[in-house]
């Protein structure tokens, strides 16, 4: 027998499928694989249109050539530009010829389009529709949506934030950005969804109306964004089946770090959502939610740390703290630094997937116990009191924790043997023989192990990546490869140092001249507050060594130089002389 079939024979089918997965939603509402944070904004808007997860569409339909077979191809770019000059060619007048064509699909990549791979050229496959317009939702990119791993539904939940019920609906009046409603009720809409009206029923796929007589204002991105959606028809449909069409009321266990986030959306969107030309505000609010994303996952991995130890999810949560190279790697000392920081960063967030495992073995006992499955509290949308009570059962603080140990100390057991008798992963079967820990503990690891760092451990990096965005022009990190001696043999391995975009300079600064609530209120912001901010919301140090490690005051003098220089350079900053209080924040952008 092979690994798997050991497994399933112990824990039975049905269980080795439900805990060999990456996922365990109340402590993190997303599935940790690779997504493009640039593939989001559509789905959101899609979402808090409808309040339903989005189906299959009609991009491919209308612009996918035929196969062979005769099944629709995933359209490339030439083909997108064809298609529109096909449907709706007397929107295109002087484009019929071969380099109209040409300057239309350059026209397409420029603005509206994003070929897979960020790859130029007129012959690549089509992957991302920028959100220029709210009728960018009508394009099905990614072709399936759960491509982008739920994150579109976490962050509509953050947004919509209703404390009741494990579906988010319709509530109109109770929150800025309700789901299912018109465009002048939700916030985000509100400011992509320009000459938008709804006609008919509300709930009609085909009830969106662009009022072409008055749009005489749109901008080329938000126009060739018009005529994409207009050659598709109307609105994908909504996802099939209904509880997979919900958009689930989960809350992420790091509470703090998803406030921060939903404050940060809500402010900036509100803002500066019609304040800013859109090709500025798109890289401004990717950038955001990338930094959310990063602190989102580096902050549940602190909270379940704190988990197993303690036994309850701590109330006063803090992000894990990081160096940033603020030279952006132009100071080798200082990338170094940053470069280390990390390293030891991802040494913890390595655990999570085994955290995550222990979570999911400790409620598969717990959600089949007989005596506890029909007292057990809600897991949605505030997963804290269902996380103590697996923390009390874990550290045998209840009643019925010493029969859940016995059951898992039974599979601990079970899979030693028939792992043994196969002469499968003996150096598994010994952990899982090891009766000083606890046996969730022993049989979480084994089966991270089993499994495999590829379905485990390398989701989670990636998840990881997918969120610094490393090397992009607004992205959070830099990444590189360097080759390193160990046992005597060379190894390629990527380091990582936290860096911050011009993007995410902009979003930040423009995002916290603001206050929280409803109105956003301008407030000053002095440099030292602004980096106050970074290292309490997000755990970002510029000026000060994190906690446990020893850097210079020179060098941290000079990352400070460095960021002070940037902000300088960009507008940002203003000062009169070189007292600290003097140094102010500023916006480069006009609120009315």
């Amino acid at each position: 027998m092979n690994v798997k079939t050991i497994v399933e024979s112990v824990l039975t089918p049905a269980r080795a499928r439900a805990l060999w997965t990456a996922n365990y939603f109340p402590a993190l509402p997303f599935t940790p694989q690779h997504f493009e944070v640039g593939s989001l904004l559509p789905a959101m808007l899609y979402m808090a249109r409808w309040g339903q997860r989005r189906g299959k569409g009609h991009f491919v339909e209308a612009f996918g050539q035929p196969d062979a077979q005769g099944n629709a191809q995933l359209p490339r770019l030439v083909d997108v530009a064809k298609g529109l000059l096909t449907r709706a060619g007397s929107d295109f007048d002087s484009f019929a010829d071969d380099p109209g064509q040409a300057m239309l699909a350059d026209l397409l990549l420029t603005y509206c389009l994003e070929n897979k791979q960020h790859e130029l050229g007129h012959h690549e496959v089509v992957q991302r529709v920028f959100p220029t317009h709210y009728l960018a939702s009508w394009v099905d990119l990614p072709d399936v949506v759960v491509n982008l791993r739920g994150v579109p539904e976490l962050l509509t939940t953050l947004l919509a934030w209703q404390d009741r019920g494990e579906a988010l609906v319709p509530e109109a009046g109770r929150s800025r950005f309700p789901v299912g409603v018109g465009f002048a009720e939700n916030h985000l809409l509100k400011q992509f969804a320009r000459h938008m009206s709804v006609h008919r029923s509300a709930a009609n796929l085909g009830s969106d109306h662009f009022q072409e007589e008055t749009a005489d204002d749109l901008g080329v991105d938000e126009l060739l964004a018009v005529r994409l959606a207009q050659t598709c028809g109307h609105a994908p449909d909504r996802l099939r089946g209904r509880e997979q069409a919900q958009i689930a009321n989960r809350w992420p266990i790091a509470k703090a770090a998803a406030k921060c986030l939903r404050g940060d959306l809500a402010t900036f969107i509100e803002v500066y959502g019609k304040a800013l030309p859109r090709q500025a505000f798109l890289p401004m609010l990717e950038a955001g939610i990338g930094l959310g994303m990063v602190n989102l996952l580096l902050s549940t991995a602190v909270c379940l740390s704190e988990w197993e130890r303690t036994g309850g999810i701590p109330r006063d949560q803090k992000p894990m703290p990081l160096l940033v190279d603020c030279s952006h790697g132009l100071d080798m000392k200082l990338r170094n630094a940053s470069e280390a920081t990390m390293s030891e960063c991802q040494a913890r967030y390595e655990r999570l997937p085994v955290l995550m495992m222990l979570a999911r073995l400790l409620d598969d006992r717990v959600s089949h116990h007989p005596r506890l499955r029909n007292e057990l509290p809600p897991r949605q949308p505030d997963p804290t009191i269902w996380f103590n009570l697996l923390g009390d059962i874990y550290h045998e603080r209840h009643e019925r924790a010493e029969s859940i140990s016995e059951r898992l100390d039974e599979d601990c057991t079970g899979l030693a043997n028939n792992l043994e008798q196969a002469d499968e992963a003996l150096e598994v079967v010994r952990a899982l023989r090891n009766d000083r820990n606890h046996p969730a503990v022993r049989l979480a690891e084994a089966l991270v192990d089993l499994h495999g760092h590829q379905q485990q451990g390398g989701q989670f990096v990636k998840a990881l990546d997918s969120s610094l965005m490393p090397n992009r022009p607004n992205g959070i990190a830099f990444k590189r490869r360097v080759s390193r001696s160990e046992a005597g043999t060379r190894k390629a391995v990527d380091l990582r140092s936290i860096v911050l975009s011009h993007a995410l300079l902009d979003f930040l600064v423009h995002r916290h001249l603001r206050k929280d609530g409803e109105g956003k209120a301008a407030r000053p912001l002095t440099l030292r507050r602004f980096l106050d901010i970074l290292r309490e919301h997000y755990g970002l140090y510029v000026d000060r060594e994190p906690p446990g490690m020893s850097i210079s005051q020179d060098l941290l003098c000079a990352n400070k130089q460095w960021l002070e220089r940037r902000l300088r350079d960009l507008g940002l900053l203003v000062g009169v002389n070189d007292a600290e209080s003097m140094k102010q924040l500023r916006a480069r952008f006009d609120v009315a």
